[in-house]
């Protein structure tokens, strides 16, 4: 990558451009708001300071010249959808199948990747399989690039503001309020968790049109009982159902934190080991 300055990343430095790195790039279209341009920038910086096993760095920055960008890690093995949804269509085809505990295993490491953010007191706000990237012995890091790839385009739904907003994945709070909070990213964790053991084949509530899902949302502001749960996935244990459950609580407060979360999915993965390669 030749398009950026390394600004206030003091491991990315002139010394390291040598090294081979695979990364996604997210930028910035040429003549947005200042506004825009501050929050980018805002938003960068703070990404850049994160060190977590399982999230994905932020290693340059360009921000000198437009576009703007941000040139991120990515993983070997790509999105998390397109894997899945690759290792579906081969069991289809008679080839084999990614283990239950291997998905437990993806799952676990997402909530511990969430547990780091939740302890600084952050909020991703678009927590979806499609927001992790998968590496060499199905090592996930959470990441924040899915908004800028045109692959994604729709699982987003444009307000009336022109703002782009994962509606399937948001809490109520967060689409009816615009509040958000680590317990808001607590519920899209459970959407995901429901994308893993579907292994991404579907949408989530690919049932119902985006009127459909924001009138659903309505249903758990209203708390008039009409409000549409994801449906279990096949082979999906009832305490991991349940788990979804108590994450899609009405109320936040009444939602697990992730250090619980982690927690539980650890216990109930545990001996798994990877297989690597």
């Amino acid at each position: 990558v030749h398009l950026c300055e390394a600004e206030g990343v003091p491991e990315y430095g002139a010394s390291s451009f040598h090294k081979k790195q695979l990364v996604v790039v997210k930028s910035l279209w040429r003549g947005c708001s200042e506004a825009t341009r501050q929050e980018f920038l805002r938003e960068t910086s703070w990404l850049a300071s994160l060190r977590d096993t399982n999230l994905a760095r932020i290693v340059g920055v360009c921000s000198q010249e437009e576009p703007l960008c941000a040139v991120q890690e990515h993983s070997e093995l790509g999105d998390l959808p397109q894997f899945l949804q690759l290792q579906g269509m081969e069991a289809e085809e008679g080839g084999s199948s990614l283990s239950y505990g291997c998905l437990i295993y993806l799952a676990t490491q997402i909530a511990s990747g969430m547990k780091y953010l939740e302890c600084l007191e952050l909020v991703h706000r678009d927590l979806s399989a499609r927001n992790c990237v998968l590496g060499k012995d199905y090592h996930v890091k959470v990441s924040d690039h899915a908004m800028y790839c045109c692959r994604y385009e729709a699982d987003y739904y444009v307000s009336d503001t022109k703002a782009k907003l994962p509606i399937r994945w948001m809490a109520w709070e967060s689409l009816l309020l615009g509040k958000h909070s680590p317990k808001s990213d607590v519920w899209s964790f459970a959407v995901t968790l429901w994308e893993i053991l579907m292994l991404c084949a579907q949408q989530p509530f690919a049932e119902l049109t985006s009127e459909q899902v924001v009138e659903n949302s309505n249903h758990w502001y209203q708390n008039d009982g009409l409000q549409r749960y994801l449906a279990r996935p096949p082979a999906c244990p009832r305490e991991i159902y349940d788990l979804m459950g108590e994450c899609w609580k009405r109320h936040e407060s009444d939602r697990p934190r992730f250090g619980e979360i982690h927690l539980f999915l650890q216990r109930k993965n545990l001996g798994y080991v990877p297989a690597t390669g």
